[in-house]
């Protein structure tokens, strides 16, 4: 990988890795001695996947390789800048990042799964002139990264226009007593779809100060309506049942998100084993209906 996402996918130069999620606002309100705690997915031949949080850097925390320095300098510079704030662009450069990283995410997947399955080939395990089911992984990885690319294109024309209110936006304001998480994911809502394609949705969630976060939803005009219906139980509802709502939905949906070391520590081990456990049974059976208050996570 290593390419820049910028519109058109013309850009040569080298892409770096950059944050998702705002280096020097909103980590400041969750690092504690330089790191925040992130989510990690190890797979072990023995005991399957194997969820934890893990340590991370603050300067590597929610990066991806994306866009190159220029681009994004330039692009970013709105947001990366300047404390949030509610208008077209900026609400827009937020979801438009969730879109890039995704895409990044797919694509960088399908390039490693297309070269392990190329390795089998060359070690003659598959035969390279038959369907096989490690090659058939591989197709389908890139036809996934191929349809996320095909959405970003509206967000790549936008951007470009300056017509930021091509994305349409749900605003939320989160209440609490110390800041807990930051998300940046873009995900698509189970069982809804549209003329065959899901609804997809990008989710920032940002702390603001000690008080309080905002949870940002973004969409096309196009999708906006069902991706409210999706998002209904969250939107609907308020207070300590919406951040409840909204806690499972980062669970059952992303992965790029940290959480504050300091709140993390008080989590007892049942909480622990009972976010690790719904996390890890969400990448089999996708949307989980499981009640349980240690899935809060605000």
């Amino acid at each position: 990988m290593g390419r820049c996402l910028a519109p058109g996918l013309n850009c040569a130069a080298p892409a770096i890795r950059a944050h998702s999620v705002q280096n020097s606002q909103v980590l400041d309100l969750l690092v504690r001695d330089g790191h925040v705690k992130a989510p990690k997915i190890r797979f072990s031949l023995a005991s399957g996947p194997v969820f934890t949080f893990d340590d991370v850097g603050r300067n590597q925390a929610t990066t991806f390789a994306g866009f190159c320095s220029e681009h994004d300098a330039s692009i970013f510079k709105p947001i990366d800048n300047n404390a949030f704030r509610s208008d077209s662009e900026y609400l827009f450069l937020m979801a438009y990042r969730a879109v890039a990283r995704e895409l990044y995410t797919q694509m960088d997947g399908a390039y490693k799964i297309q070269g392990s399955y190329n390795k089998r080939v060359e070690l003659g395990i598959d035969s390279g002139d038959e369907p096989t089911k490690a090659g058939m992984l591989a197709v389908q990885h890139m036809m996934r990264s191929y349809q996320t690319y095909v959405y970003k294109i509206p967000f790549d024309e936008a951007l470009v226009s300056g017509k930021y209110d091509a994305v349409s936006h749900t605003v939320i304001e989160l209440q609490h007593r110390v800041p807990t998480i930051a998300v940046c994911s873009h995900l698509s809502l189970d069982g809804l779809s549209r003329s065959g394609d899901p609804i997809r949705v990008s989710l920032n969630v940002l702390p603001l100060d000690i008080g309080q976060s905002v949870a940002v939803f973004s969409y096309l005009p196009s999708e906006a309506d069902l991706a409210r219906v999706g998002l209904h139980r969250i939107l609907a509802s308020e207070g300590e049942y919406q951040k409840y709502l909204l806690s499972k939905l980062v669970l059952n949906n992303c992965e790029n998100f940290v959480v504050s070391p300091s709140y993390y520590d008080q989590w007892g081990s049942e909480k622990r084993k009972a976010v690790a456990d719904y996390f890890v049974e969400t990448l089999y059976i996708g949307k989980l209906e499981v009640e349980n208050p240690d899935l809060y996570l605000f």
